[in-house]
């Protein structure tokens, strides 16, 4: 490794994207990335060295660029990391004693902090500063949402149904805290919400307690706070909303696919079967997208009086790509109760008299069909 960073370092000193750009020798301003064309705004006149490769830094192009110059000021985001490398070279330089450490860098703060600190005569005259400040836009609220066809919409909408409290952590499913869903109450670290609701349920809460967890999750970090559930008898019943893949962050397996990370197939660990050999006797297995079936589970679950498990399988919809046939709404028979826009499914769109549904968005999961009391959707 160490070889290869002074191979880098070599190459470095030799690519074109990291350059001295002659002007001014009395200012010279080291700068990389969008930092550099608003600092080029700033200081039109000054000599630059612009780093368009930042690690690691070509050692003899920087003190051929010192010996150029007078001064040497070092604007970067966040911490001085060139600052503290071109000092380390012995190579005297200005930066965070004049521009902050914090905070996303713009050409008017550049112009303001270099006012300030006597390197340029003035900040930003009054005139250019409105020309430069946006207009006020009223913009669209865009809510964060599942997806079109989520299995987990299904689910949160039994749930709140149901008006237990729902203890969450990180995942997809978070989304769920959010309107019009506004299913979930708790949202930590991954594993936390099974761990809470156990301390929740310890500490006497009164509330039927559900705590929910994705898959992968629950593979992470879910499998030892469930283990205590049994162990300390506590009345909690954990869901794990198995959409069979790491949905949130892109797609990764994890040991319930069967396949590994090298795309190479393995055992798959079944849930179910996992949660019973641990000591679990009620659990089950339920759909999502089947609202009733589902709600009559959880029900059962709820009033068992002891500790229990659902898995809510239902594969993530943008991993396997399925679609079915998109239902449509009768005009007619609408009568704009808006109990399916409580889904908050994007392809649910209020018209001026009655819900449409965009067939392109659509993913024909069929939720809206179970929840419309006027039986206006069908296929």
């Amino acid at each position: 490794m160490e070889e290869k960073i002074k191979k880098l370092a070599e190459y470095a000193e030799t690519l074109p994207i990291n350059r001295i750009e002659p002007g001014d020798d009395t200012l010279g301003i080291v700068a990389a990335g969008s930092v550099y064309q608003y600092a080029r705004e700033v200081f039109p006149q000054a000599t630059f060295l612009k780093l368009g490769m930042v690690y690691p830094l070509p050692e003899r192009l920087i003190r051929e660029f010192a010996s150029r110059v007078k001064t040497v000021i070092v604007i970067e985001e966040l911490d001085p990391f060139f600052e503290e490398q071109i000092r380390l070279m012995g190579i005297e330089a200005r930066g965070k004693d004049i521009f902050p450490m914090i905070g996303e860098f713009s050409p008017t703060l550049i112009r303001q902090c270099a006012a300030t600190a006597g390197l340029i005569k003035e900040a930003i005259a009054p005139s250019e500063a409105a020309a430069t400040t946006p207009a006020s836009v009223e913009l669209p609220i865009r809510p964060p949402i599942l997806c079109p066809g989520c299995g987990h919409r299904g689910l949160f909408h039994v749930l709140r149904e149901a008006g237990v409290l729902v203890l969450g952590d990180i995942g997809c499913y978070t989304l769920g805290v959010a309107p019009p869903l506004s299913a979930m109450h708790t949202c930590g670290c991954m594993g936390a919400s099974i761990g809470v609701a156990h301390g929740v349920a310890k500490a006497g809460v009164k509330d039927r307690v559900v705590a929910v967890i994705g898959d992968s999750t629950f593979f992470h970090a879910g499998i030892h706070p469930l283990i205590n559930v049994l162990y300390n008898e506590s009345n909690v019943t954990a869901i794990i909303t198995d959409n069979s893949v790491t949905a949130m962050t892109g797609h990764q397996q994890h040991p319930g696919t069967g396949i590994t990370l090298q795309k190479k197939k393995t055992v798959a660990v079944d849930l179910e079967k996992f949660v019973r050999s641990i000591g679990f006797e009620k659990v089950d297995v339920c759909d999502p997208y089947d609202l009733d079936g589902l709600a009559k589970v959880l029900e059962e679950h709820l009033s068992s009086g002891q500790p229990s498990v659902i898995v809510a399988k239902r594969p993530c919809v943008l991993y396997t790509r399925e679609k079915s046939t998109p239902p449509a709404v009768d005009p007619d028979a609408c009568v704009n109760c808006g109990a399916c826009l409580e889904l908050g499914c994007p392809p649910l769109l209020q018209a001026e008299d009655h819900v449409t549904i965009d067939p392109i968005l659509c993913n024909g999961c069929g939720l809206c069909i179970q929840v419309c009391p006027s039986e206006a959707i069908s296929r």
